[in-house]
């Protein structure tokens, strides 16, 4: 190192050349120090940020480069499969979005849920009148003799011998219970000649079911409109026969004595 040289003393040019050193020395520690900071600071940037994917489920790689790494570079860990994964990640899921599914391709199954089975029942029809030839007529007597005087229990059956429900007007003035004489269909008596008060009975029967409509027979004659004039029926052999508008049972018999 040459002698300094000027017109001050030369201990004055050694401090100052001194000084100028030492300022030198420090401004290189400086620089190395932000530089060291500086790179510790993006070491740990990108460690924490590795640390969130990671955590998260994607692997976070780097690759070997003279450039400085990009801090934050998702990059998937198959690198033959990096633009498929890349799409898949750029892409948003149908199911999250709202967006409709793609049809299936060939070969894939394909699961839908099957709509449950209604099951419609019609409602039954309304039942209709019953026909005639369902309609059983049955004529009872409480028992098979009495005594002349005395009052027979008469009674009409209505059975629905059909397969459905069905209805059958029976108000008074179209059914009877009438007495007759044996083998013979003149009645001696009705049971409508003389009960005048009018009824409006329409029963629904079911399939098997019955109504019975019963009388007391005073054992006397009777006729159209209920004349005065009415006799007491002998001892002999009669029967009594149920009427419904056009319909007749079978005769019953019985006896008086």
């Amino acid at each position: 190192m040459d002698e300094p040289r000027g017109p001050l003393p030369p201990s004055v040019y050694r401090r100052r050349r001194a000084v100028a050193t030492i300022g030198s020395a420090l401004a290189v520690l400086v620089l190395i120090w932000a530089a060291g900071a500086l790179l510790s600071s993006a070491s740990d940037d990108s460690v924490s940020n590795a640390a969130s994917q990671q955590s998260a489920g994607v692997t976070l790689t780097s690759r070997p480069s003279s450039n400085p790494p990009s801090v934050g570079r998702l990059l998937p860990a198959d690198a033959s499969s990096s633009s498929s994964a890349s799409s898949s990640l750029a892409a948003p899921s149908p199911l999250l979005s709202g967006a409709p599914l793609p049809p299936p391709g060939p070969g894939s199954s394909v699961f839908s849920a099957a709509p449950s089975p209604t099951t419609t029942t019609a409602p039954p029809a309304p039942p209709q009148q019953c026909p005639d030839n369902v309609v059983k007529l049955i004529a009872t007597i409480a028992q098979p003799s009495y005594q002349v005087g005395q009052h027979p229990e008469l009674t009409m059956h209505m059975v629905n011998a059909g397969p459905v429900p069905c209805f059958r007007d029976v108000s008074r003035p179209l059914r009877a219970l009438q007495v007759v004489p044996e083998g013979s269909f003149d009645p001696l008596w009705s049971s409508g000649d003389c009960y005048s008060v009018p009824s409006h009975e329409v029963p629904t029967l079911a399939p098997g079911q019955e109504v019975s409509y019963s009388v007391a027979w005073a054992g006397r004659t009777s006729a159209p409109g209920c004349p005065e004039a009415r006799s007491t029926v002998p001892a002999g052999h009669y029967a009594v026969i149920a009427r419904l508008g056009p319909l007749a049972s079978a005769p019953t018999p019985f006896t008086l004595t």
